[in-house]
């Protein structure tokens, strides 16, 4: 399918140029929404006004397109201050000791001798972190004593605007809920079950970690070694890990009809999700997946960027806030832009033209990844990897094995326990690869440095820069392209 052209004079626009200036005005907006607060019937009013100057201007391309980018940026102003209006007007007594009664509404997180609950609670929500014992899980209402604070920012883009820490006893006074998610949950804990039978500690810890992005048992240590190595991704569930999901799905499916290899990725991604207990950033990289598989399918031509751009600004429909506060929201999405456009322009570079395609391909892609959320990671915890390019290129290979033979293991431990376990000794090697390799790696002196700093115009500096090389890299690009295709002509 050709690219569809509008024209106006000399001049050509494509009209995938319009959708990108309003979705990337539109999060504009949403990032600026606290710091510009203008009265919501007055942005109505501006909407309004831009939208009557498209139909005045819709012939002058230029002007549309600007008044397409004043559009977008209203509409992200104008909701990020609905959304923050409506949770201000939610109204919790802090400070005080309160009888509390609330229906877990949420995975369970246990970590340590600690447990912590996300609770509906006065039309919003709530976390409660108390002792671990007695479990209890999605559905239980819960009733206790205990004292409101002020959520973390953190916490905000999940609707949470409540902690709560109580030592008191907790009495469970009932069990309502959504069935198909309490199934979704017990389908996750019972995988999880079944994977700490079939294999050692910390293999079974670090496998929950692999595929389902649960960290609650993996030893403190360990996770150091993943923090000093930049190895932490591959115990995040993330869009990665869907990725794999659909290569080696599509790989196995592609034997048969292209049909069936989109139903099945779509199944997949599906399972996929329902495994991990469909946490937000596999529900978003699960989103984007099922679009690349439909763009195949339909055999048209992807825009990245277009995809990027709509899967951010619906996921900010559900919370604005994700955009400033939602960590896995800003790495997913800046490690995929790393991957797809930095990728490439790495693989350029004369230093790394020797390497095999293979080792090459992963080692550009990783590179991108890690170079797009650096500065995130050094604002976020202070510290950066050193030797992150080396442990990755060492260990990423074998990540689609690893993440194949642990749901082998977990699936065939439900069916039959001593199937798992044999299975599992097939798994424990790639994982035992894994961990020695991050293990001594971490070992090294120099494997990260921390840097400290609480400043953020460096951040817009350097992403700004990012997107000059990017942008003059496709120029370039497409340059080489008509030089290519120009005909040659003697004289």
């Amino acid at each position: 399918m050709g690219k569809s052209i509008l024209r106006h004079g000399s001049v050509s626009i494509g009209k995938s140029r319009f959708m990108i200036a309003a979705l990337a005005s539109f999060i504009v907006g949403i990032f600026l929404g606290d710091l510009i607060n203008l009265d919501l019937w007055w942005l109505v009013g501006v909407a309004a006004g831009i939208i009557l100057a498209l139909v005045i201007f819709w012939q002058e391309i230029y002007r549309r397109l600007g008044l397409f980018i004043l559009l977008g940026l209203v509409i992200g102003l104008g909701y990020f201050n609905f959304f923050n209006n409506r949770q201000g007007s939610i109204e919790l007594s802090y400070g005080e000791e309160l009888a509390i009664e609330g229906q877990i509404v949420g995975h369970p997180d246990f970590s340590g001798s600690q447990a912590n609950y996300i609770l509906s609670y006065e039309k919003t929500k709530i976390r409660l972190t108390t002792a671990r014992y007695p479990e209890y899980h999605y559905g239980d209402v819960l009733r206790f004593k205990g004292v409101i604070e002020e959520s973390y920012p953190y916490f905000f883009h999940q609707g949470i605007l409540g902690q709560v820490y109580s030592e008191e006893t907790i009495e469970k006074t009932g069990h309502r809920g959504n069935i198909l998610i309490k199934y979704i949950y017990l389908t996750r804990d019972k995988f999880e079950e079944s994977l700490n039978r079939s294999l050692s500690e910390p293999y079974a810890s670090f496998a929950a970690g692999l595929v389902l992005g649960s960290k609650r048992n993996i030893p403190d240590s360990l996770m150091s070694d993943f923090n000093r190595t930049g190895t932490t991704h591959i115990i995040a569930v993330s869009g990665y890990n869907v990725t794999i999901i659909i290569i080696w799905i599509g790989l196995f499916l592609g034997i048969f009809s292209r049909k069936l290899k989109f139903w099945g990725s779509l199944v997949a991604i599906l399972i996929f999700v329902i495994m991990t207990g469909a946490p937000a950033s596999v529900i978003r990289a699960g989103i984007l997946a099922g679009l690349i598989a439909l763009g195949h399918f339909e055999g048209r031509r992807i825009n990245m960027l277009i995809i990027l751009l709509l899967i951010a600004s619906l996921m900010l429909l559900a919370s604005p806030y994700a955009l400033k506060y939602d960590l896995s929201f800003q790495l997913s999405f800046l490690a995929f832009v790393g991957l797809v456009y930095l990728g490439p322009i790495i693989s350029k570079l004369k230093i790394i033209r020797w390497m095999p395609n293979f080792f090459k391909n992963t080692f550009s892609e990783t590179l991108g990844a890690q170079i797009m959320v650096l500065p995130i990671l050094i604002y976020a915890f202070g510290r950066v990897s050193l030797i992150s390019p080396i442990t990755n290129i060492l260990i990423l290979w074998v990540i689609p094995a690893s993440m194949v033979l642990v749901f082998a293991v977990g699936i065939a431990s439900l069916i039959i326990n001593g199937l798992g376990q044999i299975v599992g000794y097939i798994g424990w090697l790639f994982l035992k690869y894994i961990i020695v390799i991050v293990e001594n790696f971490s070992k090294i002196p120099w494997a990260s440095y921390t840097i400290k700093t609480t400043s953020w115009w460096w951040m817009v500096i350097f992403y700004f820069l990012i997107g000059l090389m990017i942008y003059y890299s496709k120029v370039k690009s497409a340059n080489e392209k008509k030089e290519i295709q120009a005909p040659v002509t003697f004289g």
